[in-house]
């Protein structure tokens, strides 16, 4: 009964960790010191880039609640 419930949690744990990482990479990736990243220049590029992780991280949740992973 104990493995079981280790099972679980763990398989909780690498699921928020999946959709934790998911902006984190988005975000590492554009703050790279290399040239032609979209919203370089433009006043709203740090908003598109959060935007962007928080929604792949929320479909991406949405996907995994969607295959009971998030219980």
């Amino acid at each position: 009964m104990m493995d079981n419930h280790l099972n679980n949690l763990m398989k909780y744990l690498d699921s928020i960790a999946l959709i934790i990482s998911i902006p984190a990479l988005i975000s590492g990736i554009w703050g790279m010191n290399v040239g032609g990243l979209p919203g370089k220049d433009n006043e709203f590029g740090f908003l598109w880039v959060i935007l962007f992780g928080a929604a792949l991280a929320i479909i991406s949740a949405l996907l995994l609640r969607k295959k009971n992973y998030l219980k």
